[in-house]
């Protein structure tokens, strides 16, 4: 049987690797978490607009919508590339303690790239795989987004290891469920040991976030990290 760290030892790695570098960490995902805020005000203000909209005038209400349904995607594509980003040189910071970079700067590294588009169309597809799923039932929905929820981090993985030729945008997802077989149920309970950080940060109306939200996303990189040490020969 792999013994895998406990959720107690991801977090006190993380705990030690932000001790005296939480400066650089809050840096790192100030603007993910700033964006990610906006995206669900945004979403939340589009909702409510829609409601109070002239759903007679079916014409106006569709072009109405559709118009919400591009930016909110454009949205989504951008936040993706911010996201991974900031994720992916978190990953390198996990591998070495002593990294040196710039993270602002690392928010847009994506952006940089010519790879960008192998990002999006990750995303798009494991979207589409999970929506797919969760037309079936809700569970097996939210079974199969676990087994995707490494999938840019194999991605990058195999990218820096020049390991990608003859790889389809699906092996990634591939590798990422099988690196979450017998691994979905630590990766769910991990997720809810944060719900008492996140109910902390909505009582201090959000300025928690500011220290929970980098805290939370480099346990889940340690995470990704723990499964690859103790199952190298999926990738």
């Amino acid at each position: 049987m792999i013994a895998y760290r406990t959720r107690a030892q991801l977090k006190y790695e993380v705990k030690n690797l932000l001790r005296g570098n939480w400066k650089k960490a809050i840096l790192l995902y100030l603007i993910p978490l700033i964006v990610f805020v906006t995206t669900a005000g945004y979403n939340s203000g589009q909702t409510h607009i829609s409601a109070q909209y002239n759903v007679d005038n079916f014409e106006s209400f569709a072009k109405f919508g559709s118009s919400f349904g591009i930016i909110s995607f454009l949205i989504s594509l951008v936040f993706l590339l911010i996201n991974q980003s900031a994720n992916f040189r978190a990953l390198d910071w996990m591998d070495d303690n002593t990294l040196e970079f710039d993270p602002i700067k690392s928010n847009f590294t994506y952006f940089r790239s010519p790879d960008w588009w192998q990002l999006i169309f990750l995303y798009i597809i494991t979207s589409l795989f999970t929506l797919l799923w969760s037309i079936l039932l809700i569970i097996p929905g939210i079974v199969k987004a676990i087994g995707y929820s490494q999938t840019y981090f194999v991605y990058k993985d195999l990218n820096d290891r020049g390991l990608t030729d003859g790889f389809s945008i699906t092996t990634y997802i591939t590798k990422s469920q099988q690196l979450m077989m017998g691994n979905k149920w630590r990766y769910f309970v991990l997720q809810l040991s944060f719900i008492g950080w996140w109910i902390l940060g909505a009582m201090t109306l959000g300025i928690g976030f500011i220290w929970i939200f980098p805290y939370y996303k480099l346990t889940m990189v340690n995470f990704y990290r723990d499964l690859v040490e103790k199952n190298a020969n999926y990738l």
